[in-house]
């Protein structure tokens, strides 16, 4: 491991001898023209990809949330996203380059329509603005005010199975001079069918002591109203705007669970063994203030932002259960959780010749409250406070000595405490980074970057709150708790990318090689704990992430294929964690062997349409830890579609297509302790949704 960072270090080192040995000449540069995603991928400093707002359509996802699932590189897993394999906060999200450090701005923003986006800029690499705790950053750049009368809306009908759901979106905007204003109001429903089939075997020495499935049954529902208001106020260059957001979030959720059982040991003949009945509602409210400046200084622009974000869930959850003689036990289960986040920043970049020097500050706070009640078979009542105070103070210099090379050198100071009930800690960081940009050649750009990164522990990891098992305690199906005594990942972070762009703006060709060496590994274990089984994350020990990136995008147009655009991203994997617990080198758990998006949009223009395919697929993944646990997780594939037509200048409908292959997922987990086993294969059905859309600006 330290041999391979050695000679990334060489790399970089030799890299910048050659810089320091280039006659520096500053030739004047005249830009003409709109920049586009392509121009602003090569131009940039730091690896970055541009996704547009046509790009953004052509996804045809009625969500913001939704589209994050489809970003190239990234898949997601457990209902969060995840990149290069890696299954912890591997994707860190940013709006309007705001860090979100909870979850609540993200599940009220996320379910906002696709529509509110105006692009997405994913970043990779590490540096002292975005610090390198996670493998890629995605920024959400969110549409803005601006002093022109228009009408926007969206208008949508679809099925998931055969559940009905619906998006209805309106945005007004206008304004005048320097004063500019928007009202979006959205009006969201979602109903999904589910159904997960479970098939559960254990044992004691080899022989068969139980055999059950299940197979759960229902719908979940979920609506989300918001409205979001946002000004803007220009005078010259200085920007000053206010945005604000109210949503709410009601979710409703029933399954239906027929279990069955058998006698192992004397036939293989299942019997009804009970059902079970859940009912789950539960409400989000949240509460988001924010207020962002710039102010322009002769050679000086000086930016700052604070956010302000309430957010309440509350959850009431009832299992109903019958066993084989019809025998009914009542359980509850309440929650509710009330989170504040307090985000501040300022940020000044000035000029000096060759050099553009940035430096900033970033305040966040956060603090949770987390009360549950179970009443029935099991009974208790606690409370749990938990909160995080972070503070960064970064430095970053870009030095363009000639035209066609940047060095971008920086410094990031972190400071982060965490509080969860009676444990605490703090920790600090010094993180410094650095990167070279080299253009040899109109068509050539070659990039490597080297930095440390600190990832702290979110606060639902660190906070004891029990999410019990329904029924039964076994390793398959353990409580879920977070672990007070977690400690940070440290990280140091390398990338090498040659990336190659076609003439005449056709297209670019790229591929990335990235190492990662991170020490408190953290992966969630389960683990007997008294006579309970508990699923808590833990530190692990070191581990190694490493792996190659292949991407491309190309118009086709000067191939023959007039108005088609043509894209892929495939990612291969590797991960090696050095177990000081188990005393031996293993995979990291849940390591996918490789990682592909495809995609394929065309214009008709003699038609007045166009349409999409895009495909998606998750390459299957193992997990063995010695006399402890074997896991794999099925490949994946996605397939969707889209065709739009053009009715006028001013509405367009849409037909789009989610899961066309209605693909399934599934995964086999077998866990060891002594002389049992417990093994737990699992399917998830999959449906098609299919969304009928008008979509119209005027």
């Amino acid at each position: 491991m330290k041999c391979l960072l050695v000679a990334c270090l060489l790399f970089t080192t030799t890299a910048l001898v050659k810089a320091e040995e280039t006659e520096i000449k500053l030739d004047s540069i005249i830009v003409t023209g709109e920049r586009d995603d392509l121009s602003m991928r090569r131009d940039a400093a730091t690896q970055k990809v541009v996704i547009d707002r046509k790009e953004i359509d052509n996804m045809s996802v009625t969500t913001i949330a939704e589209v994050l699932g489809k970003l190239p590189g990234v898949e997601v897993k457990s209902g969060g996203q995840r990149a290069r394999g890696m299954s912890r906060d591997s994707v860190k999200i940013l709006i309007d380059g705001e860090r979100q450090s909870s979850q609540v701005v993200m599940g009220a923003m996320g379910l906002l329509p696709s529509g509110e986006l105006e692009r997405i800029e994913i970043l990779r690499g590490s540096s002292a603005e975005y610090g390198g705790s996670s493998a890629v950053t995605v920024n959400l750049v969110m549409k803005k005010a601006i002093p022109k009368r228009s009408t926007e809306f969206r208008a949508g009908l679809g099925l998931r199975g055969d559940e009905v759901g619906g998006v209805l979106s309106w945005s007004e905007n206008g304004g005048s001079g320097n004063f500019g204003w928007s009202l979006p109001v959205s009006l969201f429903y979602n109903n999904s069918p589910f159904e997960t089939r479970t098939d559960k075997q254990d044992s004691v020495a080899g022989i068969p002591s139980l055999w059950e499935q299940e197979q759960a049954i229902g719908t979940s529902k979920v609506g989300h109203y918001s409205i979001s208001p946002k000004f803007t106020w220009k005078s010259g260059q200085d920007t000053l705007r206010l945005s604000s957001m109210i949503s709410f979030i009601p979710s409703d959720r029933n399954s239906y669970t027929m279990l069955s059982k058998a006698n192992p040991a004397t036939n293989t003949t299942l019997a009804y063994n009970g059902d079970r009945d859940t009912p789950e509602d539960g409400l989000s409210r949240t509460l988001r203030l924010r207020m962002e400046g710039e102010k322009h200084f002769l050679d000086a622009k000086l930016t700052a932002r604070t956010a302000f974000t309430d957010g309440r869930q509350t959850s009431d959850l009832v299992r109903n259960s019958r066993d084989e003689f019809g025998v009914l036990t009542i359980n509850n289960e309440s929650t509710n959780t009330h989170n504040r986040e307090f985000n501040s920043a300022i940020r000044l970049d000035k000029t000096f010749g060759e050099h553009l020097f940035s430096v900033g500050a970033e305040y966040v706070k956060v603090m949770s409250d987390d009360d549950q009640a179970y009443l029935g078979g099991y009974t208790q009542q606690s409370n749990y406070a938990t909160s995080s105070r972070d503070a960064i103070i970064w430095m970053q210099d870009d030095w363009t000595p000639e035209e066609k090379m940047t060095l971008t050198t920086g410094l990031r100071i972190e400071n982060m405490s965490l509080d969860a009930d009676s444990a605490s800690q703090q920790q600090a960081a010094l993180l410094p980074s650095i990167a070279l940009r080299w253009q040899p050649t109109e068509q050539w750009v070659i990039r490597t970057s080297l930095g440390a990164g600190l990832k702290m522990p979110k606060l639902n990891e660190i906070s004891n709150a029990t999410v019990r098992s329904i029924i039964v305690n076994t390793p398959t199906e353990a409580d879920k708790r977070g672990n007070p005594n977690l400690n940070p990942e440290r990280s140091v972070n390398f990338e090498a990318v040659v990336e190659r762009y076609l003439a005449e703006k056709l297209g670019v060709l790229g591929a990335n090689l990235y190492v990662r060496s991170t020490s408190d590994f953290i992966e969630r274990r389960v683990q007997l704990e008294g006579v309970r089984w508990v699923d808590r994350p833990q530190n692990e020990g070191d581990a190694l992430h490493w792996g190659l990136e292949l991407d491309a995008k190309v118009r086709m147009d000067k191939f023959g294929w007039n108005g088609a655009t043509v894209k892929s991203h495939l990612t291969l994997p590797h991960a090696e964690v050095n177990d000081v617990r188990l005393g031996i080198e293993r995979m990291a758990r849940d390591t996918p062997h490789y990682i592909l998006s495809m995609g394929l949009d065309q214009s008709l223009p003699r038609l007045q349409s166009s349409y999409g395919v895009s495909l998606q697929i998750s390459g299957r993944s193992n997990t063995y830890i010695p006399d402890e646990q074997n896991a794999y997780n099925g490949s994946r594939v996605l397939l969707d579609a889209f065709w739009l037509y053009k009715i006028n200048k001013k509405i367009n409908l849409r037909v789009a297509g989610q899961n066309l292959l209605a693909s399934d997922s599934h995964s086999q987990n077998t866990y060891t302790s002594g002389i049992n086993d417990w093994k737990l294969n699992t399917r998830d059905v999959g449906y098609r949704t299919l969304m009928i859309t008008l979509e119209g600006r005027w």
